[in-house]
């Protein structure tokens, strides 16, 4: 008995360093922090910080491996640890390729010239989400209840105070607003109790374990809300005829391979369809929030 269970810790230990070593590579490939002087080899992709960056890199590894092989040469997919951060890399143009939210894809495009390429085929909504023991019939009740958002700048938070507003609530008279780096940390309020209600994105929900969704549930889905929860851009500085292969690599990769599908249903969009400059224009409220927001927050 002491022999198997020496032989089973060993394994145990051994799993647990190839894990580890698992999960360093991931992260080797994905870069974390502000915006660089010097950019990667290859093609960068800057995605939006609306998660954690384990999740993003568990989420999205499968589009990084599917492009650099289909198109040679490495890739990286990189993010900013903020939204204002991220914001300020576009002004910068300092991603090649982004997948942004909404009012960032809209100042991407309007102000930096970043030329929208996909979008997917499912919108996002907001949502509150609660714990799974709580109810709530309607949004007024919580009227002197703390709420939990990700960050000021997200799309969703500009939403949340939205919805609030038309329950009658106004935050920091008769509701209390707690923003947070991202949805996972909105929604983790709530399980820890710090927070009554959390206002997230839906998509951004399904992207989250089943850890964390286990203990929430949906109170309430705003459905004028609907919106793109990502729009992929590339920048002008791109060559045309590298930026028609990448988005062209990145739409097969969606819609027609078996890992690309399994992605797109993961991550709740259910695959990608070109997109129009004209389809960014409906956004053009939430970046102008945006540009007001980073204006006041230099």
């Amino acid at each position: 008995m002491a022999l198997i269970s020496r032989q089973t810790a060993e394994e145990n230990m051994a799993r647990m360093i190839q894990f580890k070593a698992l999960a360093a590579a991931l992260l080797a490939m994905f870069a974390y922090g502000v915006c660089a002087s010097e950019r990667n080899p290859g093609i960068e992709i800057g995605i939006a910080p609306f998660l954690p960056v384990k999740t993003l890199v568990q989420n999205y590894a499968p589009l990084r491996e599917y492009l650099q092989n289909r198109l040679h040469e490495p890739v990286t997919i990189v993010s900013a640890p903020d939204y204002k951060t991220y914001s300020k890399c576009i002004q910068n143009r300092d991603y090649p390729i982004i997948i942004a939210t909404a009012n960032s894809a809209y100042l991407a495009w309007s102000d930096s010239e970043y030329i929208p390429l996909l979008q997917p085929l499912i919108y996002t909504r907001p949502v509150v989400v609660i714990a799974k023991d709580q109810e709530l019939k309607q949004l007024s009740d919580l009227h002197g209840k703390t709420i939990s958002m990700p960050d000021i700048l997200a799309v969703v938070s500009m939403q949340g105070l939205q919805m609030l507003s038309e329950a009658g609530l106004v935050p920091e008279r008769n509701v209390f607003i707690k923003n947070m780096q991202n949805h996972s940390a909105a929604v983790n309020l709530v399980i820890t109790g710090e927070s009554t209600a959390a206002i997230v994105s839906d998509r951004a929900l399904l992207q989250m374990p089943p850890s964390t969704r286990e203990k929430i549930k949906i109170a309430h889905t705003w459905e004028i809300g609907a919106a793109p929860g990502i729009v992929y851009l590339g920048s002008p500085d791109l060559p045309h005829d590298k930026l028609e292969l990448i988005s062209k690599a990145i739409y097969e990769f969606a819609q027609n391979t078996p890992e690309g599908k399994k992605m797109m249903k993961d991550i709740g969009y259910d695959g990608l369809i070109p997109m129009r400059p004209e389809e960014l224009r409906p956004l053009a409220p939430y970046g102008a929030l945006l540009k007001k927001a980073m204006a006041n927050n230099p």
